[in-house]
């Protein structure tokens, strides 16, 4: 197990990614990494880390050389981590698989005399075995992580071949409903195809396309019928943030609601739904 050291602004948790500012750095430190390595987390010398903080080791990560991006884990962000033109700063990450917090914090002085180089802030830089057995025998403990969003490892799971999603089987039994309720579902938004004025469906299900695909078997969308169109969909954690999401949006459009089908909404423009959507994401 080898030790690298990177400079922060604080440490928070829970912990997300290893973060950096470009591709190039967070490439450098994956050429650098083997499994098993450590990286030690120092707050800067100055704002806007705190000055509690400042030049001192706050945390420790074991990060792999997995590539992830650094806000599909959701946690409290600062003003400070984003630029001028309100961009994230951090945007690429590596996957930790665990972080622990330090109780002894001793100034890096403490630890090395020697001078970190840029590369210490933009990337990850080598310890020494001396420093290396300084820091490994700090007290700490484990520290919480962060959970990636439905949606990302959803996608993780597609793009390394992993076993894709699955509803859950149907149930009948209290037991099972309750599970299901924590099960991971979609909101999802149809368009209503052949419809004589904008005409769109709010819902939630644990299979969209399963969905979509029972709507057009009634709807016979072939011999002239309607058809239904998935538009947007968002997976979240559990059925009941699903669930949640798609009331807010029906409550958005109570005066466009249908009285045969109050899920279906009619005569609103695709833009003024989309931006609906995107406000009922940014509040959940």
């Amino acid at each position: 197990m080898r030790y690298f050291v990177t400079k922060v602004w604080g440490w928070r948790e829970p912990i997300g990614p290893l973060v950096f500012g470009s591709t190039g750095w967070r490439d450098n430190a994956v050429e650098k990494l083997r499994p098993s390595d450590r990286v030690v987390l120092v707050g800067t010398t100055d704002e806007p880390t705190m000055e509690s903080e400042q030049g001192r080791l706050l945390g420790i990560m074991e990060p792999t050389t997995e590539l992830v991006r650094s806000l599909d884990y959701p946690r409290p962000l600062l003003d400070r981590d984003y630029d001028e033109d309100g961009i994230y700063k951090w945007p690429y990450g590596l996957l930790n698989v665990r972080a622990w917090t330090l109780e002894d914090r001793p100034l890096l002085t403490e630890i090395s005399d020697r001078k970190f180089s840029m590369d210490a802030v933009r990337s990850i830089v080598a310890l020494n075995a001396d420093e290396a057995r300084k820091i490994d025998a700090l007290a700490k403990r484990p520290a919480e992580m962060a959970q990636a969003t439905a949606t990302a490892q959803e996608r993780i799971a597609q793009a390394t071949g992993r076993q894709n999603y699955t509803a859950p089987p149907p149930t009948t039994s209290r037991r099972g409903v309750m599970h299901m309720r924590r099960a991971r579902a979609y909101t999802y938004l149809m368009e209503l195809v052949g419809a004589t004025k904008p005409t769109y469906k709010f819902g939630w299900a644990f299979d969209w396309k399963a969905r979509e695909k029972t709507f057009n078997h009634h709807a016979l969308p072939e011999l002239g019928g309607l058809k239904y169109k998935t538009v947007q969909h968002h997976l979240w954690s559990t059925a009941t943030e699903a669930f949640r999401m798609e009331q807010s949006l029906l409550r958005k459009f109570q005066g466009d609601r249908q009285a045969y089908n109050n899920e279906i909404i009619v005569g609103v423009e695709r833009s003024d739904i989309d931006r609906a959507w995107i406000d009922a994401l940014a509040r959940r």
